[in-house]
């Protein structure tokens, strides 16, 4: 795991903007084409309205999402109207989970079903982009829920008690076949998370530590500034 910080915005952002660049134009040169697995919240909402700035080939750029809560996709809520709203611009192709579709359970069955046919078995992402919450979660794996222990699926309904609320996440079964994973962080309230990350602290027990990639590389993008 490699650590770089950033004192303030601007820099943390180019750097990942510079990186995106390296990453994208390897797997383009390769595969003819770019496969992100983007993270929602709010941390991320500047990176994406930067990149989308950018002049990149993103009718080959193919993005997905890594988490879903599960409400309609215009809702206020909704990871895939924050990540809609920073790339229309693009023209990029946007994959949503499909949450009108009845249970948490049905939609990641189904998303899982399209990840396989587009990305090969098991799918292998170019790169994923991963936050820590304040509890140390990362994408919809919260501490003491089920998809913690999910081993076969790529993609798992998971309850949220705290939140009272059904999601749908990535697994650690589909993130250590990644190429890359990023972790972007900011705030002074997650240089705990990540300092453990860094040093793949063995008795770290949050769900961003116990996340593995197989083959790819990985990176924490953290600014100190909230």
């Amino acid at each position: 795991m490699t650590l770089h910080e950033f004192a303030e915005p601007s820099a943390w952002l180019e750097a990942m903007v510079a990186r995106w660049e390296t990453l994208g134009g390897s797997a383009l040169q390769a595969r003819g084409s770019f496969s992100v697995s983007l993270s929602g919240g709010s941390t991320p909402k500047p990176l994406y309205q930067r990149l989308a700035s950018l002049k990149w080939p993103w009718s080959a750029t193919h993005l997905y999402l890594g988490d879903e809560r599960w409400v309609p996709p215009d809702h206020k809520d909704s990871n895939y109207r924050m990540i809609h709203e920073a790339f229309q611009s693009t023209g990029a192709r946007i994959e949503r989970i499909h949450t009108e579709i009845g249970t948490a359970e049905i939609g990641a069955r189904e998303y899982e079903k399209r990840l396989k046919a587009e990305l090969g078995d098991p799918p292998k992402f170019d790169l994923i982009l991963l936050g820590v919450g304040d509890d140390g979660h990362t994408s919809s794996l919260f501490p003491g829920t089920d998809a913690l222990r999910e081993n076969r699926l790529f993609m798992a309904p998971n309850f949220v008690p705290k939140l009272g609320v059904p999601r749908v996440t990535s697994t650690y079964h589909l993130l250590r076949f990644a190429r890359a994973i990023w972790f972007v962080t900011r705030g002074p309230s997650k240089e705990p998370y990540i300092r453990a990350l860094a040093k793949d602290d063995p008795a770290a027990d949050f769900p961003a530590a116990k996340v593995r990639s197989d083959r790819g590389t990985m990176e924490i993008y953290h600014c100190s500034l909230p």
